[in-house]
């Protein structure tokens, strides 16, 4: 039986990710924990040497679907079993199914289900060497916003960087408050209210979770934290990164102090999707992928 998954339950589920194969930043176990009850409710259950994970929608009409079977220890699930996984728990869809396990199974997919990609889900992984040295021609327009941002602080401003920690992380709270009082804010509030959800269950239980970030302050005061959590050997996921959108520079300064800060063991920065809008997207493409991952839909076919 699927059970509600809590905070608490994060070394229980933490194990079956230690050594997967999943690309997507929906497989880090932190991810999963921190929107649970922001847009959809997760549940879980342990079957034999699979972790399954399920997710139903909170507003009507509540879609319910699978995420990729997870097992421990790490082995490919072929499509006949992932047809058998759904059958077997009465869920008919699979969200978040990587494009190389479709590209490997592409025929037997097609044969069970109905393959469809996510669109807006699309996965952007750059290397952290890249992000933290901007090193090149392509990277000088990144390079000259942040020699903006050091200008414009320099002269009479203090910038001091800090790991993000349990101590300090009640400064992020204050900067995500006084966007909700920002008379401009306008339409983001809606979506800022949902994802602020889940920074707050992040930051909440940032050591339960195992996260790690960075957070600004200009003369003292918050300006901007970025932080996240690992998705698989070597790659780091990026969760959230807030930063006052009136200081020239501060996200490029943000997104440069965190590869900077990261342990050499993360060779990669997953940087999740761009949602479908075009602005997000240049955005992601700005800073040159070493790679970007599709995401793909499976309902059961009759």
């Amino acid at each position: 039986m699927f059970e509600r998954l809590k905070p608490e339950d994060y070394p229980a589920i933490k194990k079956f990710f230690d050594k997967h194969h999943y690309p997507l930043c929906e497989y880090s176990p932190a991810t999963i924990v921190v929107w649970n009850r922001c847009l959809y409710e997760v549940a879980w259950k342990v079957d034999g040497d699979l972790l399954l994970v399920a997710e139903t929608d909170l507003e009507p009409p509540a879609a319910r679907r699978l995420l990729m079977p997870v097992p421990c220890p790490f082995r490919d699930v072929p499509p006949a079993e992932l047809a058998d996984i759904a059958r077997r728990n009465r869920h008919s869809r699979y969200y978040y199914v990587p494009q190389d396990y479709y590209e490997r199974h592409k025929t037997e997919l097609e044969r069970l289900f109905a393959v469809e990609e996510q669109q807006g889900y699309k996965d952007y992984l750059y290397r952290t060497r890249d992000m933290a040295e901007l090193a090149g021609h392509k990277y000088s327009k990144k390079r000259n916003l942040i020699a903006q941002f050091n200008k414009q602080t320099a002269a009479c401003r203090k910038v001091k960087v800090e790991p993000l920690t349990p101590a300090n992380n009640g400064a992020c709270l204050n900067l995500l408050d006084r966007w909700a009082r920002d008379p401009e804010a306008g339409a983001r509030l809606d979506m800022l209210n949902c994802e602020r959800k889940a920074i707050v269950n992040g930051l909440n239980h940032f050591s339960l979770l195992e996260m790690r970030g960075v957070l600004v302050r200009i003369d003292g005061e918050i300006s901007g934290f970025a932080f996240g959590s690992r998705l698989a050997d070597g790659v780091f996921v990026l969760n959230f990164e807030k930063a006052l959108d009136d200081v020239k520079g501060l996200y490029q300064f943000l997104d440069n102090e965190l590869a900077k800060h990261l342990p050499p063991s993360y060779s990669f920065i997953n940087k999740e999707s761009d949602l479908g809008k075009p602005g997000l997207a240049r955005a992601k493409e700005s800073y040159y992928p070493a790679f970007t991952i599709k995401s793909y839909m499976l309902t059961l076919k009759d």
